[in-house]
């Protein structure tokens, strides 16, 4: 690529502001799946949450503490909502429209919020969370397939970083929030960010009112004119020929994918080349929760009381302020850095950070002021490389490693396969860390510590390389059952098309 090619990027970018607008304020579903994480992992040291759902305990720090049947419930339920959204899409297939789906998740949010605020019982909290559960589950997916099927493609890829962006922002508020009601105690202590969660799902509820569906879904339902009309409100293009050759190009890449998609079965995934690329797959999605991240998303505020750390709240909001930046450079560091190196340097750093707090709190036995300032130093340093390395080098993996023919399936399964991971990790995680039971407290990093490094050795062995290469290329590279340290170096026949030459000829076409 040459110079003269950078104004061309510019200038692409500066002509699509509109649909990277509309795709930001789409994002806000993501947002809202960060506020809830950091908002519930805020309530469960709460006094305000606990005097209702919690226990007196004189032992614990803040005198009350939340039982360990009561902490499991209350985050293992979301991943439980999310699987049930999960096989109801799966269901659904095509006959479910991006909009209705955010429109779903917008009501069950409603539903859930409204139970929560309205209901002031285990059992009402047990079914708002559930509920909560399957709104994300709508919100989160949806959010993405509609800014994937509305952006251009040469602007695909930065337009759907911004949901781990916006994920991150929503845990953000969330912890400031909680930190800024806290000391008013009582149930509006936590009932306030509960409320605010009313704002995400209102705004995108009326925001869909004046918003097409995507054009790739009015192709598969054969509606071309209404394809074209949602890419001129979208992108606010105009030019009758763009429009129709870029609709020609969504139906070209549709029905090419339907051939493929013809007369495959479930199976297809365990044979062959496919199976080493279908167990990859599910290894990217398994090594997101192995990295301990939803560990430290839904039980850091907890797991600082626990370890006696001054101003819990405000510690955890600096961590994720910091974290903001990892998000950021994590594009450039994906164009820079290979995959597989990066994640098993991340994983190794992540690794030894776990390994340092448990080791800290072991020591000090939670009674040093040194220790808990190293605690929280080393969960911003974690939290950091996380949102620099392996967050969005599993999540890109986790996308790219399937077959063509193949990738709905193995990545539906692999979805699947990571929210029954998740509840069983959150579902377990109050055992290890709740006083009233183990009491581990920090000392559970020991296990996530663990689990980091056979994740960077699991990279290591087994994960081929995948930056620079085009789909084809790694059907390729898969069918030739190419090893894992050969990938990046292996000379293949099928050749690497420019994405700004294929722009510049269909430009030439559509003159």
């Amino acid at each position: 690529m040459t110079a003269d090619n950078h104004p061309t990027r510019r200038s692409r970018f500066l002509a699509e502001k509109r649909v990277i607008f509309i795709c930001f304020l789409i994002a806000l579903g993501q947002f809202q799946y960060g506020y809830d994480s950091a908002a519930i992992a805020g309530f469960q040291s709460m006094p305000g949450f606990l005097e209702v759902y919690g226990y007196v305990d004189p032992t614990n720090p803040i005198g009350l503490n939340i039982s360990t049947d009561v902490q499991q419930w209350i985050q293992s339920l979301m991943n439980l909502g999310g699987f049930v959204s999960a096989v109801v899409m799966y269901a659904s297939h095509t006959r479910l429209s991006r909009r209705v789906g955010l429109w779903l998740g917008c009501f069950l949010g409603f539903l859930s919020i409204s139970l929560m605020l309205g209901v002031t019982n285990l059992g009402g909290l047990y079914a708002g969370r559930l509920l909560l559960g399957m709104s994300n589950g709508f919100l989160v997916p949806y959010c993405v397939t509609y800014m994937t099927e509305s952006a251009p493609s040469l602007l695909r890829g930065p337009i759907v970083g911004m949901s781990t962006f916006q994920t991150s922002l929503g845990a953000l508020f969330g912890i400031l929030v909680d930190n800024y009601c806290e000391p008013y105690g009582g149930a509006v202590s936590w009932q306030i960010p509960l409320g605010i969660m009313y704002v995400v799902p209102a705004f995108m509820a009326v925001l869909l009112v004046f918003l097409p569906d995507t054009p790739r879904f009015y192709v598969t339902r054969g509606e071309d004119d209404k394809a074209m009309r949602a890419i001129r409100r979208l992108r606010g293009i105009k030019d009758e020929a763009f429009l129709r050759a870029e609709v020609d190009d969504i139906k070209s890449a549709y029905l090419m994918e339907k051939e493929l998609h013809a007369g495959v079965h479930l199976s297809d995934m365990f044979r062959g080349p496919d199976l080493r690329r279908t167990l990859l797959s599910y290894g990217a999605n398994i090594g997101g929760t192995a990295t301990g991240v939803s560990f430290m998303s839904g039980f850091s505020v907890y797991l600082f009381v626990q370890a006696r750390v001054g101003s819990p709240f405000v510690w955890v909001m600096i961590t994720l302020a910091i974290a903001l930046t990892g998000n950021m450079l994590a594009f450039p560091a994906m164009r820079y850095f290979g995959r597989r190196e990066l994640l098993i340097w991340s994983s190794v750093v992540s690794g030894a950070m776990m390994f340092g707090m448990a080791i800290g709190y072991t020591v000090s036995n939670g009674q040093s002021s040194q220790a808990s300032k190293a605690l929280v130093g080393l969960s911003i340093v974690y939290t950091w490389v996380y949102g620099v390395g392996q967050g969005p080098v599993l999540w890109a993996l986790g996308t790219e490693i399937p077959s063509q023919r193949l990738r709905s399936q193995t990545v539906g399964t692999a979805s699947g396969l990571n929210f029954i991971v998740g509840w069983l990790t959150s579902f377990t995680t109050p055992y290890f860390i709740n006083p009233d039971r183990l009491g581990w407290g920090p000392k559970y990093c020991y296990i996530w510590g663990g689990s980091n490094l056979i994740l960077a050795l699991w990279t290591y062995l087994y994960v081929p390389e995948t930056k620079g290469r085009s789909l084809e290329q790694l059907d390729e590279l898969f069918e030739k059952r190419v090893s894992a340290r050969k990938f990046s170096s292996f000379v293949v026949e099928r050749q690497l098309v420019d994405d700004f030459t294929g722009s510049r000829r269909r430009n030439d076409r559509i003159k």
